[in-house]
């Protein structure tokens, strides 16, 4: 009877137990089904971390404690996000790595099942004394997070556990990761909208001063921080100065100057790639002038246009919290190019400013009339010194034909041709007369060039310089000059002629005297005689020069021995070479051969020369080397003497200029010598030349062509040759 009755008791137990375990699979998919939609349903980081634990709290009475902690990359802490079954946590909970049992998912990515937590030696001690469960989460095959069940009671979770919660893991990290996603997405899209919105304010805004303030600040606000900088790189100095600052130290670092490689962002400037500092105070390479800022995190990123550096961009943060990443980074690059170009325009805007108000401050203040024409010849504007010179007031100009306004009849189409011709990309220069208002006449030397822009041809400048005291004055020199020069060459022969009977007495009465034996009289009439000579030498380089500067030089051409000419000249010279002591050297090239010259012209070139450095050389060498060089002769002269400075070379070949007054009261002459030598090589198309040291001595060098055309005109443009 006893066992009859077991039976049916054990048939009901196993049947109430059945029924239990049903009830518990439909509460559990009921649960896990709500946990889906609850999961689908939230569409940020919380509201799914919050759905999930939440969830699964509900599913399970066994699951006393659930939890969601996620990684942060930056410190490796796991961050409790939420929970459910527990109200004394705090909010941002961090676990440090190493610590807890919840870490081994995020090292090898399985899940850990710990039956009597206490046993185990990485257990933190809480409010669980039972059993737990770990689950990894994963997005896209990453470790996220964890998911970390509790029970109160050991050993509470069997396979069913680990199949549910893994299962919701896997929810939990397929919702994160979409919701991830659409996170990056939208903020992608905001920072693309608040940079656009930024750079269309920037771009609008062309002074560069505030310009530089608005990028700063765009960017301070762009990347949430609380302090900025930003620095305009100077290529000639090769340094960065601060132009603009946003509450960086106790007071205002705007003109600061760092070097390449100084501070975070001179070795921005150098390396040309961001740069991001955790904490700035414990950087080795911080700039001594930032030395006390209250900063922590920092990230500098270089201004580029291509490869061109224009500047570098910092923004700091003193939240110690507050760190750099990826996301900050991505949004600068994406700042930093637009900035650099808004920047640039902006300086090449207040450049092509700048400039033109230099040249409108130019024009306005220039002593030479300026005025603008159309490609109609009609005035677009005309400067002060326009009103002045012509009489006439802007109103009465602008957009009236410009010839109409200051031509006569008679100069009317030279007017109208030089205007066509400036037009026609030909400047113009000439020296005519142009008409005022009150009808007056007035000389001119005009200009007319052509204003082009981007290619095209839009107008021409016309200026006027009023140069009537300067013909006046020309007239008046020109005249005196030509009254001297005719003067001197009428009375050549006046002067010549008594100085020749001198001469002539002088010699014939010293021959008397020595005839006579008459020895007392003999040094005076030598004396008479070398007076004579050098007076007759004066007059004949001053008419020389007279002559030259008349236009009435004549050259008179033969062919002839180049050697048996400066043979000539030494035996001339060679009394002056023995009165100071000194030794000629006479060195010719074989192939010197003749040339087609002045003969007479030439000796006196090289007679000046070696005159000139027998004179300033005592007890040394004087040297003569000829040779030729293709079509030409070339002589030089050297001499051991006294030399010159740079500044006598300067005023070396002027008229009647000599090195200094001691020097001349030592040495005597005219300074007419050298002179007339530069424009008798001129006259022949050659030129001579003269290097020198003080206290060295000097070389001159004469090139003259081996056979000297002279053009109808060619004396006439050496006599107002100016020496050079």
């Amino acid at each position: 009877m006893t066992r009859r009755k077991e039976a049916p008791t054990k048939r009901r137990a196993a049947g109430v137990a059945a029924r239990s375990t049903r009830a518990d699979v439909v509460r559990r998919q009921a649960a896990l089904l709500r946990l889906s939609t609850d999961i689908a349903a939230a569409d940020t980081e919380d509201a799914i971390c919050r759905a999930v634990v939440h969830g699964l709290h509900l599913a399970s009475p066994a699951y006393d404690f659930v939890a969601l902690l996620l990684a942060d990359d930056a410190t490796g802490d796991r961050v409790l996000v939420a929970t459910a079954g527990a109200a004394d946590l705090p909010p941002d909970l961090r676990l440090a790595p190493g610590k807890g049992l919840s870490e081994r998912p995020l090292l090898d990515g399985r899940l850990h099942y710990t039956p009597e937590v206490t046993h185990d030696t990485r257990y933190l001690p809480t409010r669980n004394r039972g059993s737990e469960v770990d689950v990894p989460i994963l997005v896209n095959r990453q470790l996220i997070g964890v998911l970390v069940v509790e029970s109160n009671g050991p050993r509470a979770f069997g396979t069913d556990d680990f199949e549910i919660l893994t299962a919701a893991a896997q929810q939990a990290g397929i919702a994160l990761g979409r919701a991830r996603l659409l996170a990056a997405e939208r903020q992608r899209a905001d920072e693309q909208e608040a940079l656009r919105a930024t750079m269309a304010d920037l771009s609008a805004q062309l002074e560069l001063a505030k310009l530089l303030q608005a990028v700063l600040e765009r960017a301070v606000a762009l990347l949430k921080v609380s302090h900025g900088e930003l620095a305009i790189y100077d290529a000639g100095k090769r340094e960065l100065m601060v132009v603009a600052s946003y509450n960086v130290g106790k007071k205002d670092t705007t003109g600061t100057r760092m070097a390449l490689g100084e501070g975070a962002m001179g070795h921005v400037a150098l390396t040309r790639e961001p740069l991001i500092i955790p904490a700035y105070q414990e950087w080795a390479g911080r700039s001594a002038q930032y030395a006390q800022v209250e900063f922590h995190g920092v990230m500098v990123a270089p201004l580029l246009i291509g490869g061109q550096l224009v500047g570098a961009i910092a923004v700091m943060d003193k939240d110690p919290a507050r760190r750099f990443g990826a996301a900050d980074l991505r949004l600068v690059n994406l700042f930093a190019p637009q900035a650099a170009i808004a920047i640039e325009n902006a300086r090449l805007f207040t450049a092509a400013r700048s400039q033109q108000k230099y040249f409108e401050e130019l024009v306005l203040n220039s002593p030479v009339a300026i005025v603008t024409l159309d490609v109609s010849h009609n005035v677009v504007s005309c400067n002060p010194m326009f009103e002045k010179l012509f009489g006439y007031t802007q109103a009465d100009v602008i957009g009236k034909n410009l010839d109409d306004l200051i031509t006569t009849e008679a100069t009317r189409s030279e007017a109208v041709r030089y205007t066509r011709q400036a037009l026609g990309s030909r400047p113009v220069q000439a020296i005519s007369q142009r008409r005022r208002q009150d009808g007056t006449l007035v000389d001119v030397e005009v200009l007319g060039v052509p204003v082009v822009v981007d290619g095209e041809r839009v107008g021409l400048m016309a200026l006027y310089h009023d140069i009537t005291e300067l013909l006046k004055a020309r007239r008046q020199a020109e005249a005196a000059n030509s009254a001297k020069s005719q003067f001197l060459a009428s009375m050549s022969h006046e002067l010549r002629t008594p100085l020749n009977a001198i001469i002539g007495y002088s010699e014939m009465l010293e021959e008397v005297a020595t005839e006579k034996r008459e020895d007392d009289f003999i040094p005076d009439l030598r004396r008479i005689h070398l007076a004579g000579r050098h007076l007759l030498t004066l007059i004949n380089d001053v008419l020389d020069l007279s002559k030259i500067e008349a236009g009435k030089m004549e050259l008179h051409l033969e062919t002839f021995d180049v050697r048996a000419a400066i043979d000539e000249v030494a035996t001339t010279v060679h009394p002056l070479v023995a009165r100071n002591a000194n030794a000629l050297e006479i060195r010719a090239a074989d192939d010197l051969g003749t040339m087609h010259a002045d003969p007479t012209r030439v000796r006196q070139v090289l007679l000046n020369l070696l005159s000139n450095a027998c004179k300033f050389t005592e007890r040394g060498r004087i040297g003569l080397e000829a040779s030729r060089d293709g079509g030409w002769i070339v002589v030089r002269v050297r001499d051991s003497g006294i030399g010159m400075t740079p500044e006598q070379l300067g005023r070396l070949f002027e008229p009647f200029a000599q090195a200094e007054a001691a020097t001349a009261s030592k040495y005597g002459g005219t300074g007419l010598g050298l002179a007339i030598t530069r424009r008798f090589c001129q006259l022949m198309g050659g030129e001579v030349t003269a290097a020198s040291e003080a206290g060295r001595g000097s070389t001159f060098t004469v090139r003259l062509p081996a056979t000297v055309v002279v053009p109808a005109r060619a004396a006439r443009a050496a006599a107002v040759a100016p020496a050079r």
